[in-house]
């Protein structure tokens, strides 16, 4: 039986097994500043320091070193975030909110996106009109980065 034929299934689960370690071998490469491309700015400044600060907060998810929670604990800030003094650092939509200022109806900072999330702000949005789950965007010094602002959602009091 050495020239059998695989099924369609079983070739699907090969390719896609294969895509994806392909997949995690490519994005590891990107950010390894050595073999990074030149013309990339993902490799430096603040999207780099965001992706490491993930990363080592999804590691720690993997090794059940943390529950997850959707502030990332600032034992896993990196260095070039902990340079913005944030007062909490979350992630929406996959990329990074390091949230700066804050009061009880808004907040702000700096939005920093990561070319492998799948939503990407767009300068444009500097209006409450073009908010996006509350944020307005400006763009900042560096790729992908902006300054936000975002209205936090009323919290419904109760009365007796």
């Amino acid at each position: 039986m050495m020239n059998e034929i695989p099924s369609r299934s079983t070739l699907l689960t090969r390719m896609s097994a294969g895509f994806m370690v392909a997949l995690l071998v490519f994005l590891s490469s990107c950010m390894q500043e050595q073999h990074a491309d030149p013309g990339s700015t993902f490799h430096k400044g603040l999207q780099r320091d965001a992706w490491r600060t993930l990363a080592s907060y999804d590691e720690a998810l993997l090794k059940h070193r943390e529950t997850f929670r959707r502030e990332v604990p600032a034992a896993y800030w990196d260095p070039g975030i902990q340079k913005l003094q944030p007062l909490k650092v979350y992630t929406h939509r996959g990329n990074l909110v390091v949230v700066q200022c804050a009061t009880a109806e808004t907040e702000h900072g700096k939005y920093i996106g990561l070319p492998v999330a799948p939503f990407h702000p767009k300068a444009a949005w500097f209006s409450r009109k073009h908010a996006v789950d509350g944020f307005v965007f400006r763009p900042a010094a560096g790729t992908g980065v902006f300054n936000y602002a975002r209205t936090l959602p009323a919290v419904p009091h109760y009365h007796r």
